[in-house]
C-alpha cells in the first residue's frame, strides 16, 4: 500500500508538471533585450521550461494541430527586430529563427488556413509564414502606418488589422481560391480614431470591436458592410487590449498606463467595474473553464488570475520578466 501510494504520488506530481500553456516574456519594453517563451502548467502556475527567443518578443500564436508555436521578435522601436522564432511544442525548443529581411517590427500574429499571418509594423505590411516549408510565402502592404495587431473570423474569411499610426483598421476579405495568390485578399481601410490597438471579433462573427488607446473609445465596425456602426467612450481609460468573455456578457479591456482591468457590459456599453492590476497590464487570456482569466502585468513581472463571477483576484504567479501574450497548448 505504501509503495502504491508512493507511485501514485509520483504520477500525480509528473502530471502536475505538464505544460499546457505558453507565455511570452518580453523582459522590458523598449530595452531590446533577448526574451523567452515559458511553458507553464496552468493549475500550479509553475514554469516547466523556458526557451530563449529573439529580442523583445511580443506575441505568439499556435497552429491548430498544436505542433508549432511562432513568436514575433518585435525588438524595440529604436532597434527594430525582424525575425520569427518557430517553436516545436512537443520537443519544447526553437527549431527555426526566420529572418524576415525588411519586414521590421513583426508584432501581431494569428494562425489561419495552415499559415501564420503576422504584421510587419515597421514595414506597413502583413505577411504569412508556412511552418511546413519554413518560408514566408506571402506579403501584402497595408499602406498604413504601424500595422500592429490582427484577428480573424472563425471561418477565415476576414482578417482585420489595427493601424495605430494612421488611426485606421484594415479589413482583408478572402475572395480567391488560394490565400497566397495575388489578389486573393481585398483590403478596405476604415478610419476609426486615435491609436487603435487591441481588437476582437464579436461572438456572432459579424463585427469587430476596436480599442482606441489614444482616443479612450471602443469602436464597432460591421465586417460585411465595412463601416463603423457604433462607438462609445471608455471614459478616462485608453484601451490597449480587448477580449470577450465566453458567455458574451462582458468585453474585458486593459489600460496599461493606469494599470486597470475594465469590465464593459456588451449590451449597454457601460463600464460596470474596474480592477487595479498594476502598471503595464495588457494581455488577457481566457482560461479553458471560461470562469477565470489571466492578465499579464508586464511592468511588474507577474501574471494575475481573476475570477469573472466574483470579479476578484484569486492568485498571482511568476513566469518570467515582462509577461505578455499567453496561448493554450493543452487539451
Amino acid at each position: 500500500m505504501v509503495l502504491l501510494l508512493a507511485i501514485t504520488g509520483i504520477s500525480n506530481s509528473i502530471a502536475a508538471q505538464t505544460a499546457d500553456m505558453m507565455i511570452v516574456n518580453k523582459i522590458r519594453s523598449n530595452a531590446n533585450q533577448p526574451g523567452s517563451i515559458a511553458f507553464v502548467n496552468l493549475s500550479s502556475g509553475k514554469v516547466i521550461r523556458t526557451v530563449p527567443v529573439g529580442n523583445e518578443p511580443h506575441e505568439v500564436a499556435v497552429s491548430d494541430d498544436k505542433r508549432f508555436a511562432v513568436v514575433t521578435n518585435t525588438g524595440s522601436y529604436k532597434e527594430p527586430g525582424n525575425s520569427l522564432s518557430v517553436i516545436d511544442i512537443a520537443a519544447g525548443n526553437e527549431i527555426h529563427r526566420v529572418d524576415l529581411g525588411p519586414l521590421w517590427n513583426p508584432h501581431g500574429i494569428i494562425f489561419s488556413r495552415g499559415l501564420f499571418y503576422f504584421t510587419g509594423e515597421g514595414a506597413r505590411a502583413i505577411g504569412a509564414y508556412n511552418p511546413e516549408t519554413n518560408q514566408v510565402v506571402w506579403i501584402n502592404g497595408t499602406g498604413q502606418d504601424a500595422t500592429h495587431m490582427l484577428v480573424r473570423t472563425r471561418n477565415g474569411k476576414f482578417i482585420i488589422t489595427t493601424n495605430r499610426g494612421s488611426g485606421t483598421i484594415s479589413i482583408f476579405e478572402f475572395t480567391g481560391s488560394n490565400p497566397i495568390f495575388p489578389g486573393a485578399w481585398k483590403e478596405t481601410i476604415i478610419p476609426v480614431g486615435k491609436s487603435p490597438e487591441g481588437l476582437q471579433i464579436s461572438p456572432d462573427s459579424l463585427h469587430v470591436w476596436v480599442g482606441l488607446r489614444g482616443g479612450n473609445e471602443i469602436v464597432i465596425a460591421n465586417l460585411a458592410e465595412k463601416r463603423v456602426t457604433d462607438r462609445f467612450s471608455t471614459n478616462e481609460y485608453g484601451v490597449a487590449r480587448v477580449k470577450f468573455t465566453d458567455d458574451g456578457k462582458y468585453l474585458l479591456a486593459t489600460d496599461p498606463r493606469k494599470g486597470e482591468l475594465i469590465f464593459i457590459d456588451v449590451a449597454s456599453h457601460q463600464i460596470v467595474r474596474t480592477m487595479h492590476m498594476g502598471e503595464g497590464c495588457e494581455p488577457i487570456f481566457i482560461e479553458p473553464d471560461g470562469r477565470h482569466i489571466l492578465v499579464g502585468v508586464t511592468n511588474e513581472d507577474n501574471v494575475t488570475e481573476v475570477d469573472l463571477q466574483t470579479m476578484s483576484v484569486t492568485r498571482k504567479f511568476y513566469a518570467g520578466k515582462g509577461p505578455d501574450t499567453m496561448v493554450w497548448i493543452g487539451e
